[in-house]
């Protein structure tokens, strides 16, 4: 691990720690099984035409592709169905409150144990993110990951801390495969070659 790689995990871990029970399920996050759950009920909200798509982002997404990373939740990437312009998730939360499902902060829905996101897939880099992704088993349940070059690609727009240290983890792996070209399209169309490049100088 790089010390750049260190220095950011240090900041990432400041910046997620803070409440006992967060820490108890970033422990839980780090195994892989315990998401399971959270797929099924995720492909069952696509079968009964809930949601139109989804794809796991963020921490998880990172997990899946390199090693263990500090995370207390579960971001998806949802796409709603929905006509004209307003995106309307209401049919998707009351589903979880007639099961009797519980809410925390930001409408994140208590899954298993898991604190699960639904993030709608705004336009440009996400939604197109979204049409690009890859079809994955995780625990013996099928289910979509961002690729590698889009999941840097939206870390980098948003470029927090954490986001920068999980970019390190995810580049400088010899273990995960990046195509390069293909990222590096992805960056000029987003405008992100300039963010690209201040984060490589860091290093």
């Amino acid at each position: 691990m790089s010390d750049k790689t260190s220095k950011l995990l240090h900041l990432l871990k400041e910046y997620e720690s803070g409440k006992s029970q967060e820490t108890k399920i970033a422990e839980q996050l780090t195994n892989v099984n315990v998401i399971a759950p959270v797929l099924e009920m995720m492909n069952d909200l696509v079968q009964n035409h809930l949601l139109e798509n989804y794809v796991i982002d963020d921490g998880i997404a990172v997990l899946y592709y390199t090693e263990p990373v500090l995370t207390y939740d579960f971001d998806v990437i949802c796409v709603f169905p929905h006509s004209g312009v307003l995106i309307d998730p209401t049919p998707v939360f009351s589903y979880f409150k007639r099961k009797g499902y519980l809410f925390g902060e930001e409408d994140r829905i208590n899954i298993e144990g898991i604190p699960v996101q639904f993030i709608p897939a705004s336009e440009g880099l996400v939604e197109e993110a979204v049409k690009n992704a890859v079809n994955v088993t995780i625990s013996g349940v099928q289910t979509k990951i961002l690729s590698v070059e889009y999941l840097v690609a939206i870390m980098l727009q948003l470029n927090r801390p954490k986001d920068r240290a999980k970019i390190d983890l995810l580049i400088n792996n010899d273990e995960v495969s990046v195509d390069m070209p293909k990222m590096q399209q992805i960056l000029t169309r987003y405008e992100l070659t300039k963010k690209w490049e201040r984060f490589k100088d860091v290093g």
